[in-house]
Parts: structure tokens; sequence; C-alpha cells
């Protein structure tokens, strides 16, 4: 029998109507949730890649960081640019003085820079007669004081922080002049000293060592106080551990633990977001160039040697590079366990290094001298 084909459209098209899988097969099915697999496994292994990729991206820029720590500045760190201030005692307050270790007449020189805060350099280096046991030859001044008996006068002595020199800790002699001799020295790699790695304190106690020596030699002073200001405090602290020629110490400005001025560094003049691992990485890289642990010099650590010699430590309370909680009284408490003679004085307002001549000149003049007043019982 012959049948059409719009018959036979119309039968299958009824069919199709009354039987609707046929029209959505099971395999049409399967194959939709499989394309929709598919399009959840690219996913996910794009996902997985776009991950590999940040982490890897991450790892080399964090590689990349800790490098830069290592090797460009753990060597800013040992090697900080030279201050160019050369100001004189002189030139700035018109004092008389005597040049250690070098020849007074090469001052001229420095006087005839035009700006004294951006000398081309600091003049001929120091001689030989003060040299430390490692080879440094260590340069100063002794500023005899104003008004009072040299003979009888305490001597304090003045010890600059990271990157400065006996220039920039004069300020600090302003207080003292009129009743006390003065030593400013130039720490290894600053003014006319010699150039050896900056060690935050480690080797630089045998340049405070050859100063005292020094005097001792040829001043014989009745008593000995140092001041240190930041990375001087600091070395002040490590040569007082060991040497009781140190009757005193006054710490201004001073970190408790090395890696603390380093990491706030970071975070506060380099804009850094973070510390870590820059710290650790700059004090692998010192260590690597030094063959020292910087971790050794903490000042915490030689507080308590001091005995019962008196400490006074002088913080202000906006310094941002040695936050006072981790600095002064971290210091404080490590003095008051061992048993050591300690005031603290906080300057209101007062920034890192500059208390003596911005943040509180008053009170730290008078924190300061009637401190050492105080000590070896002197009446004003």
């Amino acid at each position: 029998m012959f049948v059409s084909a719009d018959s036979f459209t119309g039968t299958a098209s009824r069919r199709l109507l009354r039987e609707p899988s046929r029209l959505f097969p099971a395999d049409i099915r399967h194959w939709s949730s499989v394309r929709h697999a598919v399009i959840v496994r690219d996913l996910m292994r794009f996902a997985r890649r776009l991950l590999a990729l940040l982490v890897t991206v991450a790892l080399l820029g964090l590689i990349g960081y800790t490098t830069f720590g290592v090797v460009v500045a753990s060597d800013l760190y040992v090697h900080p640019a030279e201050s160019t201030v050369c100001q004189t005692p002189l030139g700035r307050y018109g004092w008389t003085y005597e040049a250690i270790n070098y020849d007074i007449a090469d001052d001229a020189n420095l006087r005839a820079n035009p700006n004294m805060e951006r000398c081309v350099n600091q003049g001929s280096t120091a001689g030989a007669d003060v040299v430390t046991t490692d080879g440094v030859p260590i340069a100063g001044w002794y500023v005899p004081p104003a008004h009072a008996d040299e003979a009888s006068a305490p001597t304090i002595v003045l010890i600059h922080g990271w990157g400065a020199n006996k220039s920039e800790v004069l300020k600090y002699a302003v207080p003292f002049h009129d009743r006390f001799a003065v030593v400013a020295i130039d720490l290894r790699n600053g003014g006319r000293s010699g150039k050896a790695e900056t060690t935050w304190g480690l080797r630089e106690q045998l340049d405070v060592r050859a100063i005292l020596d020094w005097l001792e030699r040829t001043k014989h002073p009745s008593h000995i106080v140092v001041m240190g200001n930041s990375m001087g405090g600091g070395t002040a602290v490590i040569e007082a551990a060991t040497d009781p020629r140190v009757e005193a110490l006054i710490l201004d400005s001073t970190h408790a633990r090395v890696a603390d001025p380093l990491a706030r560094r970071l975070l506060v003049e380099e804009g850094q977001p973070v510390s870590v691992p820059g710290t650790p990485a700059i004090l692998a890289g010192a260590w690597l160039r030094t063959g020292l642990n910087f971790t050794d010099a903490d000042p915490v650590k030689f507080i308590p040697a001091l005995g019962d010699r008196p400490l006074l430590i002088i913080h202000g309370t906006d310094d941002v590079i040695d936050l006072p909680a981790r600095s002064a009284e971290v210091n404080l408490a490590a003095a008051q366990k061992a048993g050591v003679p300690v005031e603290l004085q906080m300057c209101q307002g007062g920034e890192h290094g500059s208390l003596v001549d911005v943040g509180c000149p008053t009170d730290w003049a008078t924190w300061s001298v009637s401190f050492v007043d105080r000590v070896f019982g002197l009446a004003r």
C-alpha cells in the first residue's frame, strides 16, 4: 500500500507528541551532564593554574625581596652613607678644643666649606696615635670644661649613631661644657676615623676602648661617663659591660634589640608593608659580609653587666624608630631586674635622635647634668 510523505510525517509527529522522550533521548541528557562536568573541570583547572601562577609570582617576589635584603640592603646596613656634616667645636660654638689623632691645622680646610652641613670631605684620616686592637685609626675631639678645674672635672665621652660622626654628636656637649670635659669621637667608618664595616657596637666598642685608653694615658680623668645616641648607645653599653673605667652611662634614643630599629626603618622610612623577611634577610646578609651575628649586639643583653654603675635612659615618646615600649621600657626592665641603678626620663613629643636640641633641650640638660652630679656627689 502506498503511503504519502505527508501522511507519514503527520503520523510521526503525532507519535513524537505522544512520546516526548523520543525528542530528548537519554544520550542527549547524558551529553548535557557530561558537558557541564567538562566546563566545571576546565574552570577548576583554570583556577588551579591561576593559583599556581599567583603563588609562583609571590614566591619569586619573596625570593627577590629576600635577595635584595641579603645583597643590597645589608651592604647599606654595614656601609652606611657617610655624614657630610663637618662642623668643629670652634666653628659651631667658639670652643677651644684639642684634636685627637690628627693635625688640628687641617680643620681650617673644613671651615673653608661654604656649607658645613654639606662638606665635600672630612679632611685627613686619623693617624697612628689612637688605633684599635683590630687596626682601625680613631679620631676625636677633646674639649676642656669652660668653668671648672680640668683635673677634677668628670669627662663625658659622646658616641654618635649609625652613619653619623663626631660633628653630629657635638650638640650633646652643650649641657656639659660649662663644668665637664667632653670627648666626641668618630666611630669607624665615620668622619676622620678609618674605614671598616659598621657592626652596631660589636667592633665599635674597640673604638671606644681605644679612646678611653688615650684618655687614661694623656688626661687622667677623675671620672668617666659615656653617653651614646642610638647605635652609639648600644656601643657604649657593650663597652661598659667589660670596662670598669666607665662609671656611669647615659643612653639616648637607644634600642633594646638591633632588629627593632632595622625593622622600623623598613616600615617607616622605606615604606615596606611588613618587616619580614626584610629584617632577617638583612641580618643574614650582614653576617655573610662581616662574619658577625648582629643580634649579639642587643644592648638589653649587656645592661645587667653594669652591676652597681648608674644608668640614665632618655627616650622620646614619639620615637617611631625605637618605639619606647620596645626599647626604653625593655632596657629599663632589664636594668631593674639585674639591680642596676637606673632611671628613665621620657621626652614628651620627642622623636628619634633629636631630643637634646629639638625635642626637649631644657629637660635633657637638666636630666643629664643632674644625673652626673648625683652619681659623683657634685655640688653645683
